[in-house]
């Protein structure tokens, strides 16, 4: 469970000079829950501690977690040549900035997408190569798949649900990367016997959900139309954390009591997985990039001995077609 910091709650409401009762109102929940996060006597779910936040007007690391590192400079972004045009991104969060006409740009290949693996490619290519360096820019499947038709980035890796759009596309050709297991992360030993969708509604579980577009979220979707369950009765559905570690991280400090996710996050935070289907992982390359520098750096690094032990050691992935072709 994480450790509260019950005071700060109290003393950013005091200073903004609301009562408990405003507070909960601004927040849309009950003035007892205020009392009882406040006193330290009731441990908030994902979505009460974002609502408090928000009404309050600060992070919720700023509430509930330790206090937040200095913050990298603003403007700090990287920038890349794709198809003959700088593309710019910042670094946090992978907003797109800009796409401007030019020869030249720093020697950068961007991989989009929101499984950690596509992290670890990006540093095995930037071990491999000393002319370019390759970085992860988190994003939904569906965002990453848009980005790369868009030419903002130079591969994506989305899971099978969206493979069919991408290889139909005669620009943009596909690798296995790996196969792996979508299913329930749940805390340690379950506690709640968790099972399904249902049992969301019959336990009073917490959810953390992930944004549309996510593979997660797609299969979510799917769980609670099978079982019949009006997502509007689902605790936490509305809200969302923006990566699978994300997920993974609100369920172990006590945030939430499950999510759908990858069967990686579960080893890395100590959680329980209940699988519900076998999800192939593809890396998907703009075919005019399989000359550049970056694109022969990330199929070397796709292909190299070292990413598929690494990938293999997490246990969580199936490696035996890493790197061939998908027709």
């Amino acid at each position: 469970m994480a450790t509260i910091e019950a005071s700060l709650v109290s003393a950013v409401r005091q200073r903004m000079g609301l009562s408990q009762r405003a507070l909960a109102e601004a927040a849309g929940v009950s003035r007892q829950a205020v009392s009882a996060i406040e006193s330290g006597r009731m441990q908030p779910s994902v979505g009460i501690a974002l609502d408090l936040a928000r009404a309050l007007g600060v992070t919720v690391e700023a509430l509930f977690g330790a206090p937040p590192a200095p913050q990298a400079t603003p403007s700090r972004v990287a920038s890349a040549t794709i198809g003959g045009r700088v593309v710019t991104h910042r670094l946090q969060g992978a907003d797109h900035l800009a796409i401007e006409p030019a020869e030249t740009a720093g020697a950068t290949a961007f991989v989009a997408g929101c499984d950690f693996a596509a992290g670890l490619l990006a540093r095995h290519a930037t071990l491999r190569s000393r002319e370019v360096r390759a970085l992860w820019l988190p994003m939904t499947n569906r965002a990453a798949l848009a980005a790369l038709r868009r030419g903002q980035v130079h591969a994506a890796l989305i899971h099978s649900k969206l493979f069919p759009k991408a290889g139909s596309d005669a620009g943009l050709v596909a690798y296995e990367l790996a196969t792996t297991e979508e299913g329930w992360l749940v805390s340690r030993g379950n506690p709640l016997r968790l099972c399904g969708a249902t049992d969301l509604i019959r336990k009073k579980a917490r959810l953390v959900n992930r944004p549309p577009g996510a593979g997660a979220r797609t299969l979510l979707d799917e769980q609670l139309r099978r079982a019949g369950v009006d997502v509007r009765r689902v605790a936490g559905y509305r809200h969302s954390v923006p990566g699978q570690l994300d997920a993974g991280r609100a369920i172990a400090q006590g945030f939430a009591d499950a999510a759908i996710g990858m069967a990686g996050v579960a080893p890395v935070f100590g959680l329980d997985f209940i699988p519900l289907c076998e999800e192939r992982c593809s890396l998907v390359v703009r075919r005019s990039e399989l000359g550049t520098p970056a694109g022969r750096m990330l199929l070397d690094a796709l292909r190299g001995p070292g990413f598929r032990r690494d990938l293999q050691a997490l246990r969580a992935y199936d490696v035996t077609r890493t790197g061939e072709e998908i027709a």
